[in-house]
């Protein structure tokens, strides 16, 4: 029998395994389960990751470890545990004399704070591996966890899912070169609030010098999901549903980490907002807890200390290699929510909200005429002043996706225009592999929807075998993996040097918007993405008295 791969890290030595891919065909080693910080149980929990223990025994790192706390992405079930602080390993070559360290891609993984994992149903590394790049997968703390905030130093302060991502971070730069990466070539990566994580660790002193290049994928932190400053009140309503009376912030904590972790999850997700959030969220119910601002007094170090919009008008951020994008129908996932059974009534249900729709950062009074004209302007661009039904469906989802991750993003790659030369894109391929266009059926809206990409870059247990994926959709994924591996090792998705594609990608600058669309064709467009709706939300922006003449 073949002997077990082992590796030294700086808390002991572990042993992994050798896989077959099926997907790819080649070999590569996996290391699973690796825990970077100690578990944040009992005292710890709402505390910043602590080093974790460090042991003498050859540790087993076989498996996946247990997701951190949550409600499943999809079934809703209650799953995982606290003691989750645990990243994944996957290399193509262990390092040997003579060998050269590879290039890293960490993985962090989406699910608005509030779900999800670094795990192989959604993130295998085949198809990363096969480019002889190092990926690595983290699991890190969620909602009321990860992001309680209380708005004064000490536990609770927030963002400790944050700080959980940073110190698997400094994990990597200690250990990566044992599994053969290169820790100065590290790329850190994500979709939706992975990218707005990856975004904030752009623009955090915390995170300065522990990666060399970002990806973003339909997420940065100016996307209103992403970022709250409504914390501490959040905080008490959970608190009060729980049986908490009082207003000291201290207490609050403490009395919450006396909560079993089931029943705080249970409530996070269902008591934690006002009347007037739950009435006015962003098209669907927001994320709960999310980062924000911390307060501090030096005694925990801080990952954010100031909002993110003041960071960036700045320029105070990371300036190296940066690519990001969005999916051309992005809230085609709404869809299932949209045309279920009672299709007619729903369709109603969410035309009646368009009104609720107006950005809160508009500053305008809820209720108020001014807010009445401004959502009459928003259903004209929009709705062609129509009500919502199948036949408009996808101005809805231009409405809603622009709203949760478009403008949002629009307005961070002004910044950094202004600043450096990101590679900007838009993903709009259509094919088998589109994991959500797939799992919710959807054949009579055109476009790709939020995380449809995901599919074209890991092997995942939504999706078929390659077997049975039509060519067309192989070659995509074939171009797709090409240009994120490109952009981990050269900084730049198409080098002179790769001839396998067949486009070069042109950077945004401040002087020309420009980005590439994914679709059946791959090509640099000039302009900005979904241009003419983004200048709709400029004049919005620019002043309400300057929308009263256009009314």
């Amino acid at each position: 029998m073949k002997p077990r791969p082992q590796v030294k890290t700086d808390s002991g030595p572990i042993c992994g395994h050798e896989v077959k891919s099926p997907e790819s065909n080649i070999k590569y080693f996996s290391f699973q389960g690796i825990p970077y910080a100690r578990p944040p149980i009992g005292e710890l929990r709402f505390k910043p990751p602590e080093p974790v223990e460090s042991w003498t025994e050859v540790k087993d790192c076989c498996q996946e470890r247990d997701v951190c706390i949550q409600h499943h992405m999809y079934l809703r079930n209650l799953q995982g545990s606290e003691d989750c602080l645990y990243l994944n390993v996957y290399t193509p070559q262990l390092p040997f004399w003579g060998s050269s360290n590879l290039p890293v891609m960490v993985r962090l993984h989406g699910g608005g704070f509030t779900t999800g994992s670094g795990n192989t149903d959604m993130t295998g590394p085949d198809f990363i591996v096969k480019e002889r790049v190092l990926l690595v997968t983290i699991n890190y703390r969620l909602s009321v966890f990860g992001f309680l905030c209380v708005d004064e130093p000490g536990d609770g302060q927030g963002n400790m899912g944050l700080k959980d991502q940073v110190a698997a971070l400094r994990w990597i730069q200690r250990n990566i070169s044992n599994f053969g990466g290169d820790p100065k070539k590290v790329t850190i990566s994500g979709e939706s609030a992975g990218g707005a994580s990856v975004h904030l660790h752009m623009m955090s002193p915390m995170s300065k010098g522990l990666f060399s290049s970002a990806i973003c994928e339909s997420g940065v932190a100016l996307n209103p999901w992403a970022f709250t400053n409504q914390g501490r009140e959040r905080a008490f309503h959970l608190g009060e549903s729980l049986g908490f009376k009082g207003n000291n912030a201290k207490d609050l904590v403490k009395y919450l980490k006396t909560i079993p972790a089931d029943r705080l999850t249970e409530a996070a997700a269902k008591n934690s907002f006002s009347k007037e959030e739950k009435e006015y969220s962003c098209v669907v119910k927001p994320f709960p807890f999310v980062p924000s601002v911390e307060i501090t007094d030096g005694s925990v170090e801080p990952f954010l200390c100031e909002n993110p919009v003041k960071i960036l008008q700045e320029g105070r951020f990371f300036r190296g290699p940066f690519l990001a994008g969005v999916n051309n129908r992005e809230a085609i996932l709404l869809l299932a929510a949209i045309m279920g059974k009672e299709r007619n009534e729903m369709l109603k249900k969410f035309d009646s909200r368009i009104p609720k729709l107006v950005p809160a950062d508009l500053s305008l009074a809820r209720g108020s005429p001014e807010e009445s004209k401004v959502a009459e302007l928003i259903r004209w661009q929009y709705m062609k002043n129509k009500p919502l039904t199948e036949e408009n469906l996808v101005d809805y989802f231009n409405l809603t996706g622009d709203l949760m991750f478009v403008h949002g993003f629009y307005c961070a790659m002004k910044y950094h225009c202004k600043f450096s030369a990101p590679y900007l894109y838009e993903f709009s391929y259509e094919g088998a592999l589109n994991v959500f266009r797939n799992v919710l059926a959807v054949d009579h809206v055109r476009g790709a929807c939020h995380a449809d990409e995901l599919g074209y870059l890991f092997k995942m247990d939504l999706l078929p075998s390659s077997d049975n994926v039509p060519i067309k959709d192989l070659k995509m994924r074939e171009k797709f993996v090409k240009m994120w591996t490109n952009f981990v090792k050269f900084g730049h998705p198409t080098p002179r040097t790769d001839s396998s594609l067949d486009v070069a990608w042109l950077p945004a600058s401040q002087r020309q918007a420009t980005y590439l669309e994914i679709g059946p064709t791959i090509q640099n467009i000039k302009g900005a993405i979904a241009e003419r709706r983004m200048l709709f939300w400029d004049n919005m922006y620019a002043g309400k008295e300057k929308l009263r003449n256009n009314l």
